[in-house]
């Protein structure tokens, strides 16, 4: 006979089972491994998404960072044979992506068969490209995400006019990015925006533990940037404007959080590091490498900022510390003045201008009041804007929107 407890047991597990597959199924689809931003959205996305009605499967590289975060975050992981397919003009490379492509899109059209998926959600061109496979002849409707904005270098212009036409529906993180879409020929009447949503941490009712070694290094007031290091982000520009500042604020510190993008970057890491070591700058710059409890660092900044010059699509950084009440300071770049109201969540300054952003910073530096009154702005706006639930919600009404239009199975062609 099955005791109370053990048939209690049983039965929840029957109901989660039947409330598990009554949902519809998304295929996320990312075709990197490494944790970026992009993925950090994404993995936000998937694991919220049963409350809308759909369960998700996220389909990427097995064996990196990407396919840990999403398992632990109990969302399942299809690996896949992914070749990032970066942009390059060697033909050593570029000879291996047929090849490459075939072996993934099989993959990928296996998995949708066998998990009977509803929707494919790629995030990028190439993922894009690697599904259309599986979208055409099964006859399943995709989503692609846009994370990118203008200009686009001719071979992301193409893979993306391709993915563009084969899709049936297209999310912008930022009216910046659908100016991309609409540029390379996307029908506007299936082109909508969808603000990136911030992780729960950082909406916690129990606010995040300032960072220890930033409350070591003394009362500050202190400065972060971050981003990973590579000169689009233009992390040069803040150390530039902290030097100006250096006279007038001679307890600041400044930070800059984040790993050096890729080998082709490392000189300009090592600029800034120069630039770091030199007076009168020496002594008074971190340099902290990628940091994984980024609630941490960002609650422990006096001001936030973000100094961008070109390819900046949203700004995840900026919402982030919004959401925990930092205040912010931004170029006027891409879709960042979208996620930063001037005078009310933050500040925004000309691109490539050093002195425009030290005397942003001297603003609030020299005035708490104002950074209480930003921080304060910014918080509820984030929690208006940019909480996981409301990007949860508006992602998944995309997705319904698109069910009407399956067509249902196409027979193979193999």
């Amino acid at each position: 006979m099955t005791a109370p407890d053990d048939l209690h047991s049983h039965m929840a597990a029957g109901a989660a089972a039947v409330e598990t597959s009554s949902r519809r199924r998304v295929l996320l689809v990312n075709r990197v491994g490494f944790l970026g931003g992009v993925e950090r959205i994404l993995v936000t996305l998937g694991a919220g998404l049963g409350a809308h009605g759909w369960q998700a499967l996220l389909a990427c590289p097995g064996d990196g960072e990407l396919a840990q975060a999403a398992a632990a975050q109990g969302i399942r992981v299809v690996a896949c044979p992914f070749d990032r397919m970066r942009i390059t003009a060697d033909p050593r490379v570029l000879a291996r992506y047929p090849s490459a492509w075939l072996r993934c899109a099989a993959a990928l059209e296996a998995t949708c068969r066998a998990e009977r998926i509803d929707v494919i959600h790629a995030h990028h061109p190439v993922s894009a490209l690697y599904a259309l496979r599986a979208a055409r002849r099964l006859g399943i409707p995709m989503l692609l995400h846009v994370h990118e904005t203008l200009p686009a270098r001719p071979l992301y212009a193409a893979a993306m006019r391709v993915a563009l036409r084969a899709a049936s529906g297209v999310v912008c993180v930022s009216q910046a990015a659908r100016d991309l879409a609409l540029a390379l020929g996307a029908d506007p009447a299936r082109v909508s925006v969808v603000h990136n949503g911030v992780d729960p941490r950082f909406f916690a009712a129990q606010p995040p533990e300032p960072a220890a070694e930033v409350r070591q290094a003394g009362p500050g007031p202190h400065v972060g940037l971050f981003a990973v290091i590579e000169p689009r982000k233009a992390q040069h520009l803040l150390l530039e404007a902290a030097a100006m500042l250096a006279g007038r604020f001679p307890a600041a510190r400044f930070w800059i959080v984040g790993a050096a993008a890729l080998q082709d970057k490392r000189d300009y890491a090592e600029r800034l590091r120069q630039m770091a070591e030199t007076p009168p700058l020496q002594g008074r710059v971190v340099m902290t490498g990628f940091r994984a409890d980024m609630p941490c660092w960002l609650a422990a900044m006096d001001v936030v900022v973000q100094t961008s010059v070109a390819l900046e699509s949203f700004g995840m950084a900026l919402a982030e510390a919004q959401a925990l009440g930092r205040p912010v300071v931004a170029s006027r770049v891409g879709g960042m003045p979208e996620v930063v109201t001037e005078g009310e969540t933050g500040l925004l300054v000309p691109p490539q201008d050093a002195p425009a952003l030290a005397a942003a910073l001297a603003r609030l530096l020299g005035n708490q009041e104002l950074r209480e009154t930003l921080g304060r702005n910014g918080a509820e706006a984030a929690r208006r804007r940019f909480a996981p639930g409301v990007f949860r919600s508006q992602v998944a009404a995309r997705y319904d929107a698109l069910m009407p239009a399956r067509a249902g199975p196409k027979p193979s062609t193999t």
